[in-house]
């Protein structure tokens, strides 16, 4: 029977075969790079002791390959360490055999010592990948926004490849990989909030500057306070009063709709005036009244007391294209352009029609840098081509037809071009001051607003003070600065110098670096309430310019003057309204700074007129004691005004229409 192999006799067979093979010299192979069996060597690695791992399987140079799972290396040794005879005698230990089985461990730990180093860092890899994605897509949509200047584009781009390769070598390094996926996860973060946010510029953009097609009036039917009417179903059988004139138009498309809701046609009266429409409705000669709410100062104007003894049952939106010229998609960052800033008495969404309260003209020119801020009178006595045609109207009231007509009124007043329009209202104005952090702007004097203001984060009632010189002002501040008239020392032109003095701090914030913080806070603000045909690449453009070269502005003011008057006005026959009859010279004298712009020379504020200094009060002069406390008297105020937070302005609470939805 033959006898079991054991240990003793393995290792006996290890000492013979050590004595009879003495070291060897490197052999051509060793000295290509292959491995030299060695049978000391190949003893030592089979001995029974096994280290904590199989780093020592290889020489120091060998790095990271020196680190695998001692598993492995059990796993090795194990195999190693099965006794090898030759096939011929169990006994004689088969010295090639060992030598090729050495090899063949030799490649698999190499191997999977080589597999484990890349497979370990491959997630740093993959970071690192994903980072210079992500940059590639932050760096595309800030392309598309175009409001970055190509040399700081450039330059970002480079930084974010560069940073993004680096990631992707430290991966490569035996300490330094760490650092590598803790900077590719923080970019990665950066770019992935970052395009968020330039993707979410983009769009609010492309919205603000969406011209719109069309305008909507409100059409509105008004019974007594006292009728039982409380809807239009109630009032099917009623007689209704209408207007010939500019609005019969919208009133028939109105009409029509009321027909289409009671699937009958009601009964219908014309008059000539508004004032013999309300004379005929208090009389009982009419039921009820179809008028354009945007109308109601205007009526109230002359019929003190209708909007307490007249309520509204019912109104239908009637919408109307608005017709505008075509403007070519000129680069303003190269020639002059004129722009009409329109401000309309109304909170809430631009939807419908209204009067526009403020009328500035902006007159640019990009390459000497300089404004000039032309204002007029809202009460300005002037043609309004295509709806006057050869009679007069106040300025306001071609707001209440459409921003086109604002903007040939002016053209007609100044006989020059406007290619381009900004129409805000109130709350946009309060939006845009506090997506900017607020507004720096200077008094002329000290002053308080006549009527108390509601302020609702205190619930509180107090009187806007604003003092002489330096006032910093939030949204809600600076709209009453601009709106305040009683208790401005040169009265509307008083108001109309600190609405110039609004938009010119506006401007100061906008052409600040800093402003791209706020950029599309101020966008988002401005979405809905804001109506402009500026293209989107144009808007960026001028972002982009200011930029670019961080220059300074000379911003002019001027104002056109006129003498009060009392005439009649095409809006409303049968009666004359309060009006400003505009001076010549007072016109003249703002065609000469505006010639000097379009020319690219240095303007200042236009010459003196007789008429204005007439009207002009300077600010050293006047009482600060005085206009700070000008107050309304109690019986100034009324119910509405308590209820609803104050009146839009002096005189126009009627135009205020409450929602229980919409915050104020």
């Amino acid at each position: 029977m033959q006898r079991k192999s054991t240990f003793e006799d393995f290792e006996k067979l290890m000492d013979d075969a050590e004595a009879s093979n003495p070291p060897k010299r490197k052999s051509e192979e060793s000295e290509r790079g292959e491995i030299e069996f060695d049978s000391a060597l190949f003893r030592r690695r089979s001995a029974p002791k096994i280290p904590a791992n199989g780093s020592e399987l290889f020489d120091e140079s060998d790095g990271e390959e020196a680190e695998i799972y001692e598993e492995d290396y059990e796993e090795e040794v194990y195999e190693t360490r099965k006794p090898i005879y030759s096939h011929r005698n169990t006994h004689e230990f088969d010295e090639a055999e060992a030598e090729k089985r050495y090899r063949q461990r030799e490649a698999r730990l190499r191997k999977k010592a080589e597999k484990r180093r890349q497979n370990r860092h491959l997630g740093g890899k993959i970071l690192a990948i994903l980072q210079f994605i992500l940059s590639v897509v932050f760096m595309g949509l800030i392309f598309k926004l175009d409001v970055l200047p190509t040399k700081y584009f450039i330059a970002a781009s480079i930084i974010l490849i560069l940073l993004a390769l680096i990631c992707f070598l430290l991966q490569f390094r035996k300490h330094a990989h760490w650092a590598g996926k803790i900077i590719s996860f923080i970019v990665i973060l950066i770019m992935i909030f970052g395009s968020v946010y330039v993707a979410k510029t983009i769009y609010t953009l492309n919205s603000v500057t969406k011209v719109k097609a069309y305008q909507t009036d409100k059409i509105v039917i008004g019974v007594l306070a006292d009728d039982p009417a409380e809807s239009l179903g109630d009032a099917k059988d009623y007689k209704f009063g209408i207007m010939a004139g500019n609005d019969r138009s919208k009133v028939d498309l109105a009409i029509t709709q009321m027909n289409n809701s009671l699937d009958s046609e009601i009964d219908t009266v014309e008059y000539n005036s508004y004032s013999e429409q309300v004379q005929a409705l208090y009389d009982g000669k009419i039921d009820a009244m179809i008028y354009n709410q945007a109308l109601d100062e205007l009526i109230e104007e002359k019929n003190p007391g209708f909007l307490e003894k007249v309520r509204i049952i019912d109104n239908f939106n009637v919408e109307t294209e608005v017709y505008m010229e075509d403007i070519p998609d000129l680069p303003i960052t190269k020639e002059p352009f004129v722009v009409f800033l329109s401000g309309m008495d109304v909170y809430g969404e631009l939807e419908q029609t209204s009067r526009s309260d403020v009328n500035i003209m902006a007159c640019v020119n990009p390459t000497t840098k300089q404004v000039l801020l032309v204002s007029v009178p809202r009460d300005a006595y002037v043609e309004i081509p295509g709806i006057t045609y050869g009679e007069k109207d106040k300025l306001t009231h071609a707001g209440m037809y459409g921003i086109q007509y604002s903007i040939a009124s002016m053209e007609e007043i100044f006989d020059l071009d406007i290619r381009y329009y900004v129409r805000i209202n109130f709350t946009s104005l309060i939006m845009m001051v506090d997506a900017l952090g607020g507004i720096d702007v200077e008094s002329d004097y000290a002053f308080s607003t006549y009527y108390k203001q509601y302020d609702a984060d205190t619930d509180t009632w107090s009187y806007y003070e604003y003092d002489r010189g330096m006032n910093h002002l939030d949204g809600v501040h600076a709209l009453a600065f601009a709106r305040e008239r009683m208790n401005a020392a040169g009265g509307d032109y008083q108001r109309a110098k600190n609405q110039q003095k609004v938009i010119a701090a506006l401007l100061e914030k906008i052409k600040s670096p800093a402003f791209l913080t706020g950029y599309t806070g101020l966008l988002s603000s401005l979405e809905g309430k804001m109506d402009t045909n500026f293209t989107s690449q144009q808007l960026a453009s001028l972002v982009k310019m200011q930029l670019n070269d961080g220059a300074d502005w000379n911003i002019v003011s001027s104002s056109v003057y006129g003498i009060s008057s009392q005439e009649y006005c095409a809006s409303y026959a049968g009666a004359p309204l309060d009006v400003e009859v505009l001076d010549d010279d007072s016109i003249d004298a703002v065609k000469e700074v505006i010639d000097k712009l379009m020319k690219g020379q240095v303007i200042s504020e236009p010459r003196a007129t007789d008429i204005q200094e007439a009207y002009e009060v300077n600010g050293s002069d006047a009482d600060d004691d005085y206009y700070v406390n000008n107050h309304a008297d109690d019986d100034e105020y009324d119910d509405f005004y308590w209820e609803h937070g104050g009146y839009l302005g002096e005189e126009d609470s009627e135009t205020f229409e409450y929602s229980e939805d919409e915050e104020y």
